[in-house]
């Protein structure tokens, strides 16, 4: 990762700090980061669904607040992991066949 260094005036660094804290980014590096990444897009491509791909701050808190609101909490036992993991094997392997 490349190391970029600006000066900037004391005013403009604590509004900038502000609005950092104000979109959820504890240091101002990550809010930095995240204006360049939203303005010149993500530099690789997980290959996320559309639904899934989170393009800013606003999405994630989105996704956030729509998690909340889906329902409780429920505790995920060892169980409950491995038929999740049996249940996309299973998917992979029927998509597989279908190719």
């Amino acid at each position: 990762m490349a190391r970029l260094s600006i000066d900037l005036p004391d005013e403009l660094r604590a509004k900038m700090e502000a609005r950092a804290a104000e979109a959820g980014h504890m240091t101002i590096e990550q809010y930095v980061e995240a204006l360049a990444l939203a303005d010149v897009g993500p530099s690789e491509d997980y290959g996320a669904p559309a639904h899934l791909t989170l393009r800013g701050s606003d999405d994630v808190r989105d996704k956030l607040r729509e998690g909340l609101a889906s329902g409780p909490a429920v505790e995920m036992r060892p169980a409950d992991w491995e038929a999740r993991r049996t249940a996309l094997r299973e998917r992979h392997n029927t998509e597989a066949d279908a190719r």
